[in-house]
């Protein structure tokens, strides 16, 4: 035997390929759990987190209304109790915004912005049962089902400040709700229908008449809530514009009336769709003297804003002859 031949590896069987050290068994089954657990934790941490009124209190815009919150007699109530609707359908929507919106606070992303559901009848019953609820002994009769039932009405249209009143304001029941029916239908509207005794004050401020214009052209809805016949109600005086406007000089000699009450002219008149139809009118810096063409054609589309007197007055001036 040489050398070579000694040197050689020596096999008592074939050759079997050698492969790396293998995993142990429970290896995938707890990457797998680990994975789980992470996506447990993301998704029960944002729930668990909005379940509470502090995370309602964190957001700026919502402090106000934590604020106030935390003065009412729904202190110990959390947010979602009342303005997450019932049903596993909702929760699981509201949920999830409310997850991506955490997410999307630490990732800096666009939040998703949606207005909060008014709380729902069945929000309030889970907790104020309307069997046997029928005012308040001694003071008002009020049966909550009957009104409810009948008349289509939210807990939350009769019961708006009980837990967001504003600093100083009550949070005791107000009158407006009633009027609905009460003082626009056949329904009885004596005061002792309701009341024990004769409640005080008014539903309006004494001025309401002279300044409901502008909250009504803001939310005209919120109006025919109790006004619910706007010919019948409201045209009987804004059908017939105030005598001021009949003069035949109104569209001219208006100004004097505007700078006095503005407020009074926007109760019927939008600025954006009336007034800068003549008051925002952009004319050339030269139309003092390029306009004659224009009113050449007609004066119909001058005299939209300015009066004939005005013309005469400025051509008189100038020894131009007025069309």
């Amino acid at each position: 035997m040489t050398d070579d031949q000694s040197n050689e590896p020596v096999s008592d069987g074939p050759m079997t390929p050698v492969h790396g050290r293998r995993r142990p068994a429970w290896f995938i089954p707890a990457i797998v759990v680990a994975v789980l657990c992470l996506a447990a934790v993301a998704i029960y941490a944002p729930v668990y987190a909005t379940s509470a009124a502090g995370y309602c209190g964190s957001c700026k815009e919502m402090r106000n209304a934590y604020s106030s919150w935390r003065r009412s007699a729904h202190a110990s109530v959390e947010c979602v109790q009342c303005h997450v609707p019932p049903g596993r359908s909702a929760a699981i929507k509201w949920r999830a915004k409310e997850t991506r919106n955490i997410w999307a606070s630490y990732l800096n992303m666009e939040p998703a912005h949606e207005g909060e559901s008014r709380p729902e009848n069945a929000n309030c019953i889970k907790c104020h049962p309307l069997k046997g609820l029928m005012g308040i002994p001694g003071r008002l009769r009020m049966p909550h089902a009957r009104h409810i039932n009948q008349n289509n009405l939210m807990c939350i249209d009769c019961h708006d400040n009980t837990s967001h009143a504003e600093p100083g304001e009550s949070s005791d029941v107000s009158m407006r709700p009633c009027t609905m029916c009460h003082e626009q239908t056949s329904d009885p509207n004596r005061c002792s229908f309701c009341h024990y005794t004769t409640p005080e004050g008014k539903t309006h401020p004494s001025d309401f008449i002279t300044a409901h214009g502008r909250l009504a052209m803001a939310d005209e809805k919120d109006c025919l809530r109790c006004h619910h016949d706007k010919a019948a109600f409201c045209d009987a005086c804004h059908a017939k514009p105030p005598p001021g406007h009949y003069t035949g000089d109104w569209r001219y000699s208006h100004g004097q009336q505007a700078v006095k009450d503005r407020a009074l002219c926007l109760g019927c008149h939008s600025y954006e769709t009336l007034c800068k139809q003549c008051h925002e009118v952009s004319h050339p810096e030269d139309w003092a003297t390029s306009h004659g063409p224009v009113a050449a054609k007609g004066t119909e589309s001058c005299m939209v804003c300015h009066p004939s007197l005005m013309c005469d007055d400025c051509h008189g001036k100038g020894g131009v002859q007025a069309l």
